[in-house]
């Protein structure tokens, strides 16, 4: 009696917490909509919706490009570094080599090294191979994670090695046991590992900004900072059109998370045990 009383607490509960999440969402969309002079007022209305800044995005600056420039540099790091956390997981999980407990341990240290230490390093490592401003220097340090490694790693040792054993009886090689047997069973710890990635090249903005020199290699973060500049001397910048630009960098985020999800469900459903 006393769990039945406490469900609607508990749904008023995640009721409060979740608008206190979606509320500032709602607040950039709404002065999305709206004309600049508007945004101080207050109860103004976005009816008649004003589309406008919306166009503005993608005329003021040149955000087209640094849309497609994240688009393609997000999607190349987060292929790459799943599939690069895949295979060194599997390893480290079903692999028998020497050192493989210490090398384990390095790839656990590396999660310790905050990643701003790494911007002089990468930064002098391409500058001496003239590779600035280029969507490798973009792409590359971010192929390999520790935590991803680490996440799928942990997983796969769930997944009984009788599973390996069988499939060898049958003639399977150790190629065909990882993509035929372990990756469909690692599909949800392998999805939450995409969607990571998927997130922190999309939101990254130190790197791009110093690697970077040209606005054809720009990224779209830094294309949201050039949306703040001011017209004049003491002007406020344009909010309505900074939120805009804020939405539409978020759309990606949205749909990835939406895809991640539907696929965390049909992965949970097809590695389950009982």
């Amino acid at each position: 009696m006393a769990m039945t009383d406490a469900r609607p607490w508990r749904l008023a509960f995640l009721g409060l917490l979740a608008l206190s999440v979606l509320y500032p969402l709602w607040e950039i969309f709404r002065i999305s909509l709206i004309e600049p002079h508007e945004v101080a007022l207050p109860g103004t209305s976005i009816w008649p919706l004003d589309l406008g800044a919306y166009g503005r995005v993608w005329t003021g600056v040149p955000f087209p490009r640094y849309f497609f420039n994240s688009i393609l540099i997000t999607g190349a790091v987060t292929l790459g570094s799943t599939l690069t956390a895949i295979l060194a997981a599997y390893a480290f999980a079903r692999a028998s080599f020497p050192g493989r407990d210490a090398l384990f341990l390095v790839v656990i240290g590396t999660l310790m090294i905050p990643g701003h230490i790494t911007l002089i390093p990468n930064y002098l490592t391409f500058a001496r191979f003239e590779m600035l401003d280029t969507f490798v220097c973009l792409i590359l340090p971010f192929l390999a994670s520790g935590f991803s490694v680490f996440f799928l790693r942990q997983h796969m040792l769930t997944i009984p090695q009788s599973l390996d054993e069988a499939a060898r009886m049958d003639g399977a090689t150790t190629w065909q046991i990882l993509w035929d047997i372990i990756v469909p069973l690692s599909w949800p710890a392998i999805a939450v590992v995409a969607m990571f990635s998927f997130m922190g090249s999309w939101n990254e903005f130190i790197w791009p900004l110093l690697a970077t020199t040209s606005e054809e290699m720009r990224t779209v973060q830094i294309g949201l900072r050039y949306l703040l500049r001011q017209e004049g001397e003491g002007a406020s910048p344009d909010w309505p059109l900074v939120m805009a630009g804020t939405m539409v960098t978020l759309l990606p985020l949205l749909v990835a998370y939406m895809v991640t999800e539907r696929h965390l469900i049909r992965g949970i459903t097809m590695g389950s045990f009982r």
